[in-house]
């Protein structure tokens, strides 16, 4: 099976902390303030390649933090690719920056997601190499 990974940057990382975090919630849920929602650029890449990619292509979503799933299947998907020792090793760490893609052990985007449309064509386009 083929599998996208989607690290999210640290905003979207954070399930507390920030002027929305813990029992603090923003005006228009309730709470006593009002601010701009962040861009969400993990969500528009998602639903962009949910959108254009086959269902048998798994697309996971992943914390940076969760490196005990994250490391070990970047290391899987890197030997898998044919990748030994330096080459794995800078290939895991570009893979667990915040706001990477990586398919299949390939890392096509580290350290900031390009727009939906150009994540859909990179993703193809190693997809395709196959």
């Amino acid at each position: 099976m083929t599998r996208v990974v989607l690290v999210r940057g640290p905003r979207a990382a954070s399930g507390s902390g920030g002027c929305c975090g813990g029992e603090v919630r923003p005006f228009d849920e309730g709470g006593s303030h009002r601010h701009v929602p962040p861009a969400d650029a993990v969500g528009d890449v998602y639903r962009a390649l949910r959108a254009r990619l086959p269902d048998d292509v798994a697309i996971e979503v992943v914390s940076p933090s969760n490196w005990l799933w994250l490391v070990p299947e970047l290391v899987r998907a890197g030997r898998r690719r044919g990748l030994r020792g330096a080459a794995l090793r800078r290939s895991v760490r570009a893979g667990m920056a915040v706001e990477s893609l990586v398919v299949d052990g390939v890392v096509v985007a580290s350290g900031g997601l390009p727009e939906p449309g150009a994540a859909v064509a990179a993703v193809e386009a190693e997809l395709a190499l196959r």
